[in-house]
């Protein structure tokens, strides 16, 4: 069970002295120092306490007088707080693995989205869309919609040199005609019969048989094209490798699921294709297939970072209406699941 003590343990060093130079507090009004500031976010962060709660709390453990409002204001402000904590957890060695020189010039991101059910009566459910700097682990946008608003690229702002990794509800000709046009780049997962690829004589390319000529480790580097919406054939390039024998059949016994549930059977050309990874991107030649698929290996491996901020997330007390609030939040989200997984990192397990 994690505690709130617990994680202030793990903050880094310094972080009170953060506080300060982020300005999360410039008047001492109510709450008056780093650690009890921090105390009350993380009861509003991980426990779901409400703005009111957090007050009474505020009130009854003697850290200060101050009003549901004034703390939605106050914890408002700490976003930079937050952030920077997260960089110093990252800088710290929380995470393991560093930017490779080749994406010395891309600010790489992962785009997502999660599906959460609001407490009480009315159960709506929210779709928060959400893009992660892969190495700050940092949240840099969020979009909260409903279920009715799809997994897309268009969700998110694009900037030039903006590296996107997406899963394969991103991989369509839209967005990534939307990345380039942009300035910016994409690593997709392509799911089969997404879009048609062609060649360089404008002929319709099955990828299928370019994914079963390759043996086990070998990679596939194709040049093709897509039609964008002006009918033009932009050129990209799919990089694709074999499965492993364990990971394909973690796959078929998936699909055997899918097929029970829905009631369908399943092409068996589809399944074939779910037996590689099978990626897409507009990154220059140079940048060699394998280097692209290792990125995106990365992006497995961050992963466990959506999953647990998944786990914590709560949208009945999400301040869905003021901008500065919702990035705190986001961001105080992400701070708790590197704390946790810092936690977890050096904990000592007694032997079995």
């Amino acid at each position: 069970m994690v505690s709130v003590a617990g994680l202030i343990k793990e903050m880094p060093e310094g972080y009170e002295r953060a506080c300060y130079e982020e300005k999360a507090i410039q008047r001492k009004r109510g709450i008056t120092t780093p650690g009890d500031l921090m105390m009350l976010s993380l009861f509003h962060l991980l426990n779901g306490c409400s703005l009111v709660e957090v007050s009474t709390i505020a009130s009854l453990a003697e850290l200060g007088e101050i009003s549901d409002v004034a703390f939605m204001k106050r914890f408002a402000k700490c976003n930079d707080w937050f952030k920077r904590i997260i960089s110093e957890i990252v800088t710290g060695g929380a995470i393991t693995y560093e930017k490779p020189e080749w994406l010395a010039n891309y600010r790489v991101i992962a785009d997502d989205a999660s599906d959460v059910t609001e407490k009480g009566r009315s159960k709506r459910t929210y779709r928060l869309h959400y893009a992660l700097d892969l190495f700050k682990m940092e949240s840099l946008q969020y979009k909260i919609t409903t279920q009715k608003t799809g997994e897309t690229m268009l969700n998110f702002t694009v900037e030039p040199n903006d590296l996107f990794i997406g899963d394969r509800a991103y991989g369509t000709a839209n967005g990534m005609e939307y990345c380039l046009n942009s300035g910016g780049n994409f690593v997709f997962r392509l799911k089969k019969n997404c879009m048609k690829l062609y060649d360089g004589d404008g002929k319709t390319i099955d990828l299928l048989p370019h994914l079963k000529s390759l043996n086990d480790d070998e990679t596939l580097n194709l040049n093709v094209f897509f039609e964008g919406n002006d009918h033009s054939k932009i050129p990209v390039r799919v990089c694709a490798i074999r499965k492993t024998a364990e990971s394909i059949a973690l796959t078929k016994k998936k699909l055997r699921r899918k097929e029970s549930r829905k009631q369908r059977k399943i092409a068996d050309a589809t399944k074939e294709f779910n037996e590689y990874i099978v990626l897409i991107t507009a990154l220059p030649d140079e940048i060699t297939s394998v280097q692209i698929l290792e990125l995106y290996r990365l992006r497995w491996q961050v992963e466990i970072y959506f999953k647990r901020l998944k786990s914590i997330l709560d949208f009945g007390e999400l301040p869905k209406r003021r901008h500065e609030s919702v990035m705190a939040w986001l961001n105080g989200k992400l701070m708790i699941a590197l704390l946790i997984e810092k936690m977890i990192g050096t904990a000592v397990f007694p032997p079995a």
